[in-house]
């Protein structure tokens, strides 16, 4: 975000809490979370992978959280696929509550896909671009959470909104039973083998962001593409769901602009995106506004859903999660509360978007701040809203 100078990032250790501009060097030196409830299934807790198309025998059953791979790397969390299924596999079961990523090289990069078995078991054949190609597969635990999130960096913030999930622009925190985190790949160095490891080691994570605003020179200011898929590839190692970077709402669409760039050379690099990730704040038109607080906060809302359709066109393979919005820093609280609850309710039923975070600009906060973190008007209204699950229905791409 523009107006966005300084923020806290916190990592949990103790907790350790120190001042930075969502920088990437904060990223490190992780702390491995504990194991949080896994989420209710089908009955089964193995992938079934087959030799044969439609699950024909023979097959074999793989266990969740292990990376299957000939990787040389020396960890219990890797596995050789068993004898005879390298580069053989023609199709699976999953199992509800279970996603699966399927990947050519052995890191998770070439041809890849990722299934996510939300509502019911999966039972499929491999596309033709992977048939009898397989040499990665990992399958983890997914939380079908709420769309509604939080995007901040206070940790009495963050447990007074209790969305659904939440993001601090860094690596450190841990998901709880009550809320997932997701970490983000903040700058281009975060892209990195290290992190993927850590990534690996985890059991609370299933999905992971990329860069903030690598089209911004104050954020992750990535110029160079090519620089940036390649970072952003090895991610993928991790076996995770992954998501795009997020760019500024300009920077989203249009062939000359750093978001279709960066999707068409990840293309090129067969460089898996599952969720495009994307930020808006109006900007251009807030000083526009119309006679009342409803009427300003309906033309807004306007704006937002014509925004909304001009990506899921742009991307309609990709399903979308917007980690930063709001109607703008300039507009009053009474207008942020309308466009607030309008917007989440029209997000809610989009089934191709699955997750939102409102952010709250610095003169509009969500909470009194420490020591009691009360909620203000704003962050009730944010508290208070009604959400849907993030799936409505299995994840099943082309």
């Amino acid at each position: 975000m523009k107006s966005l100078k300084n923020v806290l990032i916190f990592i949990v250790a103790g907790i350790t809490v120190i001042s930075c501009k969502k920088k990437e060097s904060v990223q490190l030196n992780l702390v491995v979370p504990p194991v949080v409830t896994p989420p209710s299934n089908s009955g089964n807790t193995v992938l079934k992978v087959s030799l044969g198309l439609n699950q024909a025998n023979p097959s074999v059953d793989l266990d969740a959280w292990v990376v299957y791979s000939s990787s040389t790397q020396n960890s219990g969390d890797f596995k050789p696929l068993p004898a005879g299924y390298d580069d053989k596999i023609k199709s699976f079961l999953l199992p509800k509550g279970y996603m699966a990523v399927f990947a050519e090289n052995q890191n998770g990069t070439g041809e890849s896909i990722c299934y996510v078995a939300a509502v019911n078991d999966i039972s499929a054949n491999l596309p033709a671009r992977l048939v009898d190609k397989v040499s990665f597969v990992r399958f983890v635990p997914v939380r079908n959470v709420d769309k509604k999130g939080v995007c901040n960096v206070t940790p009495g913030d963050v447990n007074a909104l209790q969305g659904a999930w939440f993001y601090n622009w860094g690596l450190g925190s841990v998901s709880t039973d009550a809320m997932q985190y997701v970490p983000m790949t903040w700058g281009k160095n975060a892209g990195s083998t290290a992190n993927a490891l850590t990534f690996i080691g985890r059991r609370d994570i299933d999905h992971v962001l990329s860069f903030n605003e690598p089209d911004n020179k104050n954020q992750a200011n990535i110029t160079n593409i090519d620089e940036a898929v390649t970072n952003y590839k090895f991610i993928l190692q991790a076996g995770l769901r992954m998501c795009s970077p997020a760019v500024e709402q300009d920077a989203s669409t249009g062939a000359t602009r750093w978001l279709p760039q960066f999707v068409s050379a990840a293309n090129a690099q067969k460089a898996r995106i599952d969720v495009m990730a994307l930020h808006w704040y109006d900007w251009g038109n807030q000083t526009v506004n119309q006679a009342t607080d409803q009427l300003t906060a309906a033309a807004i809302l306007n704006r937002f859903k014509a925004y909304v359709t001009k990506l899921h066109a742009a991307y309609p393979d990709q399903t979308l999660w917007f980690t930063e919005y709001n109607c703008n820093p300039a507009r009053s609280e009474a207008v942020h509360i309308l466009f607030m609850k309008a917007s989440a309710a029209y997000l809610n039923t989009l089934p191709y978007v699955e997750r939102y975070a409102y952010f709250f600009p610095a003169v509009h906060p969500p909470t009194s701040g420490a020591p009691n973190f009360t909620l203000t008007p704003m962050g009730q209204t944010w508290f208070d809203i009604k959400s849907v699950p993030s799936f409505s229905a299995n994840i099943i791409p082309k």
